[in-house]
């Protein structure tokens, strides 16, 4: 029998879902939410997409703060966590005698914006190696310092990295890069609702990421911190209406005609949260990502770290002798679905997020098809 919190989704029926971290899902309750906002925004468009959309954007914004403990003031909603990076990116001022530094473990294409702005500017881009199983933050460290000469102007890594889902140590790499002169710029993709937000502690400079993929609110939303030295200085990507507002939540309020109802109902989507947590519905998740990762261990799937650099609900696995076609195949005809792609060097890895509608029973048929695959 499935979960209880199973029946506040619309998942098809028999379909095993460990995806969660690629796209997130809406709940019932979130998606009827989304068509009262909509109702309203259709019966009035003039008025409900023009100036009282900013408050409201100001109020969610609000309530994303309180939630996870950020500065309003230094916070802003945006589309999604490409939309925020490529603000933070598009608004550092690089030259030809700056360096960015970046992991190979990052989302791809945020390494490829950064590589395409230092192009522009002819700035010098490193890319540094991240061995996987991760070996900790020692040998991270000394790869920074072994690979990266002299002054570094701004860093980029993830709280919690896509792919191979590691909980990288961003305070002590934070550290390195402001050693060097330069500022940490974190992807929070895999953070709200996920990972405790702790920007200023870890002494990022910048962090942008995504709500909709732990928080049960429709797609897209992502939002954006910034110290108050970037505050004045990061500008949407595209110029819009707004682009020249002294005020960081309205600067961002009006990418053009857009959708606003995902960052509407994000009261609702935070409400619906805490009740999970307090039912001890996240705890639980927890649970059954390490009930996973000893499952999945004992058929020689390789997590890619210690357990102290894995996230509480999301897990990537290497798994050797297999192709990711031969994988995604067998996953697919079985109807479950997790993330399966190659690592930075090229690893079959398979990610699995656990959530409040998964349970022993989706591990289980997991495992039993992994075996099937990995001594067919």
């Amino acid at each position: 029998m499935k979960p209880a919190a199973y029946e506040e989704f619309d998942l098809a029926p028999g379909l095993i879902q460990l995806n969660h971290a690629s796209y997130g899902l809406a709940s019932r309750t979130v998606a009827d939410a989304a068509v009262k906002h909509r109702h309203r925004i259709e019966s009035d468009p003039t008025r409900f997409l023009g100036a009282e959309l900013t408050e409201q954007l100001r109020d969610r914004t609000a309530l994303v703060c309180t939630a996870f403990g950020l500065t309003p003031e230094h916070t802003t909603l945006c589309s999604n966590a490409t939309s925020g990076a490529a603000a933070i990116i598009a608004s550092l001022p690089l030259t030809a005698a700056d360096t960015v530094v970046v992991l190979d473990t990052e989302y791809s294409s945020i390494n490829r914006a950064w590589q395409l702005a230092c192009g522009r500017a002819g700035a010098r881009y490193i890319e540094i190696a991240v061995p996987l199983p991760f070996r900790g933050t020692e040998a991270l460290l000394s790869s920074l310092e072994a690979e990266v000469p002299g002054p570094v102007s701004y860093l980029q890594a993830s709280l919690v990295s896509s792919s191979a889902a590691l909980w990288l140590p961003v305070a002590e790499i934070a550290q390195w890069v402001r050693g060097r002169g330069g500022h940490a710029v974190l992807d929070a993709a895999h953070g709200p609702g996920h990972i405790r937000l702790t920007p200023d502690t870890w002494g990022a400079a910048a962090m942008f990421g995504t709500l909709h993929k732990w928080l049960p609110t429709e797609r897209s939303v992502g939002f954006l911190w910034l110290t108050e030295q970037f505050v004045h200085q990061v500008r949407p990507a595209e110029v819009s209406l707004t682009w020249d507002s002294a005020d960081l939540v309205e600067r961002f309020s009006w990418p053009g005609t857009f959708d606003p109802v995902p960052r509407l109902c994000l009261g609702d989507a935070i409400a619906q949260w805490h009740r999970w947590d307090d039912r001890g519905l996240l705890t639980e998740c927890e649970k059954l990502a390490d009930h996973a990762t000893s499952t999945l261990t004992g058929l020689a799937a390789r997590p890619t770290a210690e357990r102290e650099y894995l996230p509480p609900r999301l897990r990537s696995f290497i798994l050797e002798g297999v192709t990711v076609a031969e994988v995604k195949t067998a996953l697919s005809e079985a109807d479950i679905r997790t993330w399966v792609g190659p690592g930075p060097s090229g690893e079959c890895l398979l990610r699995i997020a656990t959530h409040v509608y998964n349970d022993r029973g989706d591990i289980a048929a997991l495992a039993a098809r992994l075996e099937e695959v990995l001594h067919q």
